[in-house]
C-alpha cells in the first residue's frame, strides 16, 4: 500500500502494517465528501442557487452517490484490486457512501425533505454511518493495544460472547445505537442492558408489568424533553437548521407510497 500518512504517529503499524489502509482511506474520503456536499448545499440554500439539473429533472446528489458505491463495490469484489487501485478503489466507495447517507431522509420518505425537520435523518444516518467505519478501523486495529503482547484466544472470546449477550438485550430494550456501538466497544453495550427498556421495544411489552411500563413511559417523556432539544441542535449545527415543512399532501401521500414500494 502507499503508506501515504506516515508522518502520523502510530499510523505505520496501526494503519498500515495492520492492512487498515482502504478503510482508513473510505473513512477520510466519506468525511471530507460530506463535509464539501453540505458547505455547498447550504451556500447554496442561502444565495438563492438553482438545483442540478438533467433535461430537466433535478439530480439529486445521491443518484451518483448510489452509482459510485455500487461501481466502487463491484469492481472490489470482481477484480480484488491490490495496492494503489484498492485505496482508488476504498476512496470512491466513502464519496459515494457519504453522497447517498446525505440525502438518506429522501429516500426513507420517498420526497424531497432536505431542508424540512424530517431531513434530520440524513444528518443522523452520516454520523451513523462515519461512527460505524470508525469502530471498524479501531476494531481491528486497537490504538490501546501493545505490539508485543498478544491476548489469549480464550480472554479474547470471552469477552466477545459476554458483549454480544449484552448488545442483544441492549436491542430488545429498544436501544439501538448502545447495542451497536457495543459491539465494538466493551462496556457500551452494557449500559444499554441494565437500563430501563423503551416502552414500545419487545423487551417492554414482553417482561415488564402495568407499572414497570408507565415507568418506562415517563422516562421516555422526559428524556424526550430533556435532550431531543439539545439533539435537534447538534443536527442542525452540522447539516442546516431546516426552513421547510412538509405539505400536507406529501404527508399523506407518504404512508401510501411506502406501501405501494
Amino acid at each position: 500500500m502507499a503508506d501515504l500518512f506516515h508522518f502520523i504517529p502510530g499510523y505505520g503499524h496501526y494503519v498500515y502494517r495492520a492492512g487498515r489502509e482502504p478503510l482508513f482511506f473510505l473513512l477520510l474520503a466519506f468525511l471530507l465528501t460530506f463535509a464539501i456536499a453540505r458547505t455547498f448545499t447550504r451556500l447554496g440554500r442561502a444565495r438563492g442557487w438553482g438545483s442540478g439539473s438533467v433535461q430537466g429533472v433535478h439530480l439529486h446528489h445521491l443518484v451518483p452517490g448510489i452509482v459510485v458505491s455500487l461501481a466502487a463495490g463491484t469492481a472490489i469484489i470482481g477484480f480484488r484490486p491490490g495496492d494503489d487501485s484498492m485505496l482508488l478503489l476504498s476512496a470512491l466507495f466513502g464519496v459515494g457512501a457519504a453522497l447517498t447517507l446525505d440525502e438518506f431522509a429522501l429516500i426513507l420518505h420517498l420526497d424531497d425533505v432536505y431542508w424540512t425537520r424530517e431531513g434530520r435523518g440524513s444528518i443522523e444516518a452520516t454520523l451513523m454511518g462515519f461512527t460505524f467505519g470508525l469502530l471498524c478501523l479501531l476494531a481491528t486495529a486497537p490504538l490501546g493495544s501493545d505490539p508485543g503482547k498478544d491476548v489469549p484466544h480464550w480472554v479474547l472470546g470471552g469477552v466477545i460472547s459476554v458483549n454480544m449477550c449484552f448488545a442483544l438485550v441492549a436491542f430488545l430494550k429498544g436501544k439501538a445505537k448502545l447495542g451497536a456501538f457495543g459491539i465494538f466497544v466493551p462496556g457500551v453495550a452494557l449500559v444499554g442492558a441494565v437500563r430501563i427498556a423503551k416502552p414500545a421495544s419487545l423487551w417492554a411489552r414482553r417482561f415488564y408489568s402495568n407499572g414497570k411500563l408507565d415507568r418506562s413511559w415517563t422516562r421516555a417523556a422526559l428524556h424526550h424533553r430533556r435532550y431531543v432539544l439539545l439533539q435537534h441542535r447538534f443536527y442542525d449545527a452540522i447539516g442546516g437548521a431546516p426552513d421547510l415543512e412538509l405539505s400536507r399532501e406529501h404527508a399523506r401521500e407518504m404512508p401510501a407510497r411506502r406501501s405501494v414500494a
